[in-house]
């Protein structure tokens, strides 16, 4: 029986081995400092039309910033509220956001589809200490922005 576990060991140990070097030529030099979002390519995104609503939703610990928008065709993806001013206040003390989507490989297709098939959700998360001396948040679009008040 010793015989046996002797030799399976160190086959369980190379083919172990192996697949660490499978995973870090998958995943890139190993580094752990470097995450799988920094290795990934920048995917150029673009102001959805119009901003639909804008709420602003209770956490357990913050608040969530919650933006539906009208995205120029069919096909966006990934939309996302960007904060502006590297996360800071604004002139007028309040933070605002672009409102940014993905666009798919044919930008143009399905621009006269119903509203419906073009709405996108952004959220951004907010925690208290950043609502504190705010005096509200404005989410822009390419042609409009909307603002809550605090």
């Amino acid at each position: 029986m010793r015989k046996i576990a002797a030799l399976f060991v160190p086959l369980i140990v190379g083919f172990g081995l192996s697949a660490c070097s499978t995973i870090e030529d998958l995943t890139g030099s190993g580094d752990p400092e470097t995450s799988v979002a920094e290795r990934a390519p920048e995917i150029e995104k673009t102001p959805v039309v119009r901003i639909e609503s804008l709420e602003l939703g209770r956490l357990f610990r913050g608040y969530m910033l919650i933006a539906n928008g009208v995205a120029p065709g069919t096909g966006y993806y990934l939309p996302e509220l960007r904060i502006r001013y590297g996360g800071e206040l604004g002139p007028d003390g309040f933070y605002e956001f672009d409102f940014v989507a993905a666009a798919p490989e044919n930008p143009n297709q399905g621009s006269d589809a119903p509203v419906t098939a073009r709405l996108l959700r952004g959220d951004f998360e907010l925690s208290p200490l950043k609502l504190r001396s705010a005096r509200g948040v404005r989410v822009w679009s390419s042609r409009d922005s909307v603002e809550g008040r605090f």
